[in-house]
């Protein structure tokens, strides 16, 4: 049921490269097998991403400008009125949950995830990532035994410059609203219309059909399976980490969470091993109602700048423009390199 569709355009260039030999370059264009939208996959082997030198930034007057470093965070950074968070902060091992003071909608936290201030992909270890996201999830039930008027929980990750995080220190974006913005909104339609229409949740078959095929399967966890984008929403590829049989925010207890830091902290291996060192995160969960056919997923897109001189970001008017996903690597690839990983 679910159609994997793509389309090969090509053009003729006279190549200076090769003594202007006549040459005929292939693009691929895919359509995502949910929403139907397209992405590109052409100049591979072009770009890749280059290691970053951290310690140049951890440095004793970076940290005491940080609002999230421990000497500053209590004095720095705002509370939730008493009513809402009596100690104004959220606490769970090093992280500490506090309200955006520049909030992206009526309940806009921010999960500081460590009291370092520099935290390199091999120091993000299993127990950070767990706390982090386990914050934000106590976070989620407290809000919504107040506020259940509000259906869409979000959490999102800008992991180093290159993703868009405007500060260094490791922190979550936890968003509640009753907006769920246009990727949520959209694979949540087209989630209910598969369902209308094939009486089976898309996420369950997604895991089903890739482990089948096995081209862009990565692994399986307990509850989860882990896949390579078919469609990647980034430059250098994306990945998905699909619990089918998990969905609100009711749903997820302390294995979950743990099997979710598991599968990053996997995940993050490999991102190593290929020099990648910043990505953007989204973890969405099903709104109550949506339950049958929608379930908990996470995308992980990995960021760099195009070079290490002029350091230009991996977004340009392809993707700003035309909002058009543009990818350099294939996602196949991609999975058998991941595959050492789990």
């Amino acid at each position: 049921m679910i159609d994997f569709k793509s389309k090969i355009v090509t053009t003729t260039i006279m190549d200076p490269r090769e003594d202007f030999a006549r040459k005929v370059i292939e693009t691929e264009v895919r359509f995502d097998p949910l929403t139907g939208d397209s992405g590109r996959l052409a100049h591979f082997g072009i770009y890749r991403p280059h290691k970053e030198d951290f310690s140049a930034w951890d440095t004793p007057e970076n940290r005491s400008r940080c609002p999230f470093c421990p000497s500053n965070i209590e004095t720095l950074t705002p509370r939730y009125p008493q009513e809402l968070l009596p100690q104004g902060h959220l606490h769970r091992g090093e992280t500490t949950l506090l309200p955006n003071i520049s909030p992206y909608d009526q309940f806009s936290a921010l999960a500081v995830m460590s009291r370092n201030h520099v935290v390199p992909l091999k120091n993000l270890t299993h127990s950070l990532i767990k706390d982090a996201f386990g914050a934000g999830l106590d976070f989620f039930q407290i809000i919504a035994a107040k506020e259940r008027k509000l259906a869409y929980h979000i959490i999102s990750w800008n992991y180093m410059p290159p993703s868009g995080g405007g500060i260094i220190h490791p922190h979550l974006q936890v968003i509640i609203s009753d907006l769920p913005g246009n990727l949520y909104r959209k694979t949540l339609e087209s989630s209910e219309r598969y369902f209308q229409r094939y009486r089976q949740n898309f996420w369950q078959e997604l895991c089903n059909t890739e482990a089948e095929r096995g081209e862009r399967f990565i692994g399986q966890l307990a509850r989860s399976c882990w896949l390579s984008a078919y469609t990647p929403l980034g430059v250098m590829g994306e990945f998905l980490g699909v619990f089918p049989q998990i969905h609100t925010i009711f749903d997820v207890d302390e294995t979950i969470i743990d099997e979710l830091a598991e599968g990053l902290k996997r995940l993050f291996r490999y991102f190593e091993s290929m020099d990648i060192y910043s990505f953007n995160l989204g973890l969405f969960f099903a709104p109550a109602g949506s339950e049958e056919y929608y379930s908990l997923h996470a995308r992980i897109i990995p960021r760099f700048f195009l070079n290490p001189i002029q350091r230009p970001p991996d977004v340009n008017a392809l993707q700003m423009v035309l909002q058009e996903p543009f990818t350099v690597v294939r996602p196949e690839v991609q999975c058998i390199e991941a595959k050492h990983f789990w």
